[in-house]
């Protein structure tokens, strides 16, 4: 996600000072940074969390606000077709992952006491490490209707303690798959195996004969 071109849409938001809340979690460095660079891009940025189990909590930014525009517009760029964890199964109601990203960081973001600055708060944080932040860990999230697993999958990249349910087994399969932990080396031995079992099998069909070198060489 960190190569999307940002479009110019979200320019709606100046990158201006940050609420005090929002400390990261390690020192700040200072790094060059390009006109398409999203702001705060894999920073371990904390972020303000309310405690759930309080019934007079103070509003989370997807209550007040949500950047709208930007996310459009970054949906339209992004799609799913391109992400190899989104193509473990065909989905034919696959959801965008960058709306669910979204929306799950509003959800669980205390707003600013400013709250014309709710949306924007979300919008800088988007491409924020908040798995390694950890400000999400202790908040459980699930999805009764899981389908093919995108809310379970961008949950997990956030840090989130992820559960899903679906009546579907198609649905069961392609999630807890899509979140299964993978040897690659034993990929790539998967892989190799494959290849020479069918190549001596298909590549003949691949093969052909140069008229014209063959009369050269003649």
């Amino acid at each position: 996600m960190a190569d999307t071109k940002i479009p110019q849409q979200v320019a709606i938001f100046d990158n201006g000072p940050k609420p005090q809340d929002e400390m990261p979690a390690k020192k700040k460095t200072c790094e060059k940074t390009n006109g398409y660079e999203p702001p705060n891009l894999g920073k371990a940025i904390r972020l303000p969390v309310p405690d759930f189990s309080d019934p007079y909590r103070p509003p989370v930014c997807l209550e007040v606000d949500f950047p709208i525009a930007p996310i459009n517009a970054l949906s339209n760029l992004e799609g799913n077709a391109g992400k190899p964890i989104y193509q473990m199964s065909k989905w034919w109601a696959r959801r965008r992952s960058s709306v669910f990203r979204s929306l799950l960081i509003a959800a669980a973001t205390e707003a600013p006491g400013d709250t014309s600055q709710a949306a924007k708060r979300v919008w800088d944080h988007y491409y924020c490490n908040h798995q390694k932040a950890g400000h999400f860990r202790k908040l459980r999230v699930l999805d009764i209707f899981m389908g093919g697993g995108t809310t379970l999958v961008e949950g997990a990249r956030l840090g989130f303690q992820m559960t899903g349910v679906d009546l579907n087994p198609v649905a069961w399969f392609v999630t807890k798959n899509e979140l299964a932990c993978s040897d690659p080396e034993q990929v790539k031995a998967l892989f190799e195996d494959i290849e020479a079992k069918v190549k001596p099998l298909v590549q003949p069909f691949y093969t052909t004969t140069c008229r014209v070198a063959t009369r050269a060489a003649g």
